[in-house]
């Protein structure tokens, strides 16, 4: 069993709503000094950011029912805000007892990583201008859009809970927040949000699913130390839901967080040496060998108050080498529906991936030259844009026809 990333965020957000003890990039505690622990959060969000220069996180959560430990994983995860790069060693152990390690590097030119089953590095180069986000970049949450309102309906949540934490003044001019909350602590809306939230965030997951009924926080114990440079350096956080499965047997599920910030100043990340290493190399795009093939789907329209097949679009991918895609793409229209879909595209490509804004030309049906760009959208899948022109700021514009649909699935025959 393997608690997805939307599980345990949700799961911690529960928790959160009660006692912001999950990480330290988003929670804190609650009580007297939840004001301002609150902008302590905010401050080391923010020094992440752009202020430590470098630093190194490192992380431990285990999940267990009934006190048998369904998961383990830890990280530390460096990151050189100076130099853009960023890497990162996850071990995991499942409910399997098998433990998989991960590792990952990613600078400005290159990711590399790697897993210890097929322990072989996985590259992906790119160019100067390919303009992606700066590796090694925090991204605060605080200012993600919604976070402000997100932020006023936890406190609203919050409510009393407030009252349950101890802040102290630490040495040399550290804060220590510490608290805890019982069953009998938990308002009646905590554990409303509690039990909504658990169970959207686990729907699939066969081994929690099964907790179904009367699901309540019953114990939350939090604490952080906020350092005198003003940072939240460590939190940890014990959470435990309460609930029963459909045969009336009780469960705990008990989550542990430890999250902690070092080495400020003094974090060294170094691009892995690859020399003698197995290694295979990845497009930038996604692309790779596997998605040579046939896609399609319908030309679908609305007629009648149904939905109608008009005709189909065939995208063949034939070759990719490197950075360079080629193939072909053909509409064709059922007999009756040519006045509603008149303008038929049929065409040769090559994509070039190496070009700095990643786009084909071709000629439409009305004989117009336009941009196309293909992305890989999933397993079995592609997206393909057409009809793009090029605005200002080296940017496309779509002026995508009727009853297009980019999206378009894998044959298997």
């Amino acid at each position: 069993m393997k608690l997805s990333k939307k599980g345990l965020t949700v799961l911690s957000f529960t928790v959160g709503a009660c006692l912001f003890v999950s990480t330290a990039f988003a929670d804190s505690l609650l009580g007297s000094g939840y004001d301002r622990l609150k902008d302590s959060a905010k401050k080391t969000a923010s020094m992440m950011e752009t202020g430590l220069g470098s630093y190194t996180v490192e992380s431990l959560y285990t999940l267990k029912d009934n006190d048998k430990i369904l998961e383990q994983s830890s990280e530390t995860k460096k990151y050189d805000t100076a130099g853009k790069r960023t890497e990162s060693t996850s071990v995991s152990t499942g409910r399997d007892g098998k433990t998989t390690t991960n590792y990952s590097y990613e600078d400005a030119k290159i990711t590399a990583w790697k897993n210890s089953v097929e322990n072989k590095f996985y590259v992906t180069e790119y160019p100067s201008d390919y303009g992606r986000r700066a590796p090694g970049e925090f991204k605060n949450p605080f200012n993600e859009n919604g976070a402000s309102e997100v932020e006023k309906i936890v406190d609203a949540v919050v409510g009393n809970l407030k009252d349950y934490v101890q802040v102290e003044e630490g040495a040399n001019g550290s804060k220590v927040y510490a608290g805890s909350l019982s069953e009998a602590q938990v308002p009646a809306l905590a554990n409303a949000v509690a039990s909504f939230g658990f169970k959207r965030s686990l729907h699939g997951d066969s081994d929690l699913s099964v907790v179904q009924n009367d699901i309540f926080v019953k114990k939350v114990v939090g604490s952080a130390v906020e350092n005198k440079a003003g940072y939240l350096e460590n939190v940890t956080g014990d959470i435990t839901l309460s609930g029963k499965d459909k045969n009336g047997v009780q469960h705990e599920l008990t989550l542990n967080v430890v999250a902690k910030i070092s080495n400020v100043g003094s974090t060294n990340v170094v691009q892995p040496d690859l020399s003698g290493a197995e290694v295979q190399k990845a497009n930038y795009n996604g692309f790779s060998s596997k998605y040579v093939g046939t896609y399609k789907n319908n030309i679908i329209m609305e007629k009648d108050g149904k939905f109608v097949k008009i005709g189909e679009r065939t995208l063949q991918i034939t070759n990719i080498d490197g950075d360079k895609i080629t193939g072909t793409f053909a509409e064709t229209v059922l007999p009756g529906f040519e006045k509603e879909y008149p303008d038929k595209d049929q065409f040769s490509f090559e994509y070039n991936l190496s070009t700095s804004l990643q786009a084909f030309t071709y000629t439409n049906a009305k004989g117009e030259t336009r941009n196309g760009m293909i992305h890989p959208n999933g397993s079995g899948k592609v997206y393909v844009e057409l009809n793009l022109e090029m605005k200002g700021n080296n940017s496309y514009h779509s002026q995508m026809k009727p009853f297009y649909d980019g999206e378009l699935d894998r044959v298997f025959e």
